[in-house]
């Protein structure tokens, strides 16, 4: 099933956002909300299955980028526009949010503009690597290798499939792919003595405090993670500006300090485990 479709408003636009993220695309709901304010001149564009609203190059067509548009219609052109980006990259439509934006300029000839916008999913908002798999588009992932946001010295590595969107538990052949990519990864970046830690899956399922998706998360050097995570930066800049805070703060200490970790060999056993062991259902929340 292609990704999920929601409505969201800001403050000043209106807009239907796509989040075409990894956790899945579900269907949009065609009553969330008013259509937005236009002049008294300009009359809502209704939905109708067979109209084409956008363009192959993510625009518009005449009339719908000027008039005001139905919740209907507003979702209809979310999903064309979803369906380019699709035919394009299957994988990349998981990545992005597409979205239709509404702005209002009075002072303009035309004072409605309706229009696609395009923008990185926020969980991929800090991706500083990922690798292809798969000779089929059956079997086609990505591995996405994001710094944490969390303030802690660790890349997390999901597996991202084009309709599934973020697996939540990966197959033997994928494994040996993540190695593969996982090797990739530490060459780009001469990454070298690093460890990992990995929550089963049976665990993480068992609650709604953790990430039911697969993810590995591997532990980097502070200097590693300082430059390719900047927003850390307004802490500190070097590893040992970042010592006091860590004295301080106790969240800091553990996340740097003593976090449990292992080496690859020993994660790699649990997530065959996993692999080989029933799924697990995940409990209600």
């Amino acid at each position: 099933m292609p990704g999920a479709c929601k409505r969201q408003r800001g403050a000043g636009d209106s807009e239907n956002k796509c989040p075409l993220s990894l956790a899945s695309l579900i269907s949009a709901v065609a009553s969330a909300g008013p259509p937005p304010k236009a002049g008294p001149n300009v009359r809502p564009t209704h939905a109708s299955p067979a109209l084409q609203y956008v363009s192959p190059e993510l625009q518009l067509l005449p009339p719908h980028n000027s008039t005001a548009l139905t919740p209907a219609a507003r979702h209809l052109a979310q999903e064309q526009a979803c369906a380019v980006v699709r035919a394009e990259d299957p994988l990349l439509e998981q990545l992005l949010e597409v979205r239709i934006i509404t702005t209002h300029r009075p002072a303009e000839a035309s004072p409605l503009s309706n229009h696609v916008s395009l923008r990185i999913a926020k969980e991929y908002g800090t991706m500083v690597y990922h690798e292809r798999a798969g000779r089929s588009p059956a079997e086609a992932v990505m591995f996405c290798f994001m710094a944490s946001d969390q303030l802690e010295p660790i890349i997390v590595a999901v597996v991202v499939h084009p309709e599934l969107g973020r697996l939540q538990y990966i197959t033997d052949t994928q494994l040996q792919q993540l190695e593969v990519a996982i090797g990739q990864f530490k060459r780009h970046f001469k990454l070298e003595g690093e460890t990992y830690a990995y929550t089963g899956a049976k665990e993480r399922l068992a609650g709604s405090w953790h990430s039911r998706h697969f993810h590995l998360k591997i532990r980097i050097p502070t200097e590693m993670y300082l430059q390719i995570f900047p927003a850390m930066q307004v802490l500190a800049r070097k590893r040992h500006l970042l010592e006091p805070f860590k004295r301080k703060w106790e969240p800091l200490a553990y996340k740097f300090e003593s976090q449990s970790t292992a080496p690859w060999p020993e994660v790699r056993r649990l997530m065959q485990v996993d692999i080989e062991s029933p799924q697990p259902t995940a409990m209600p929340t």
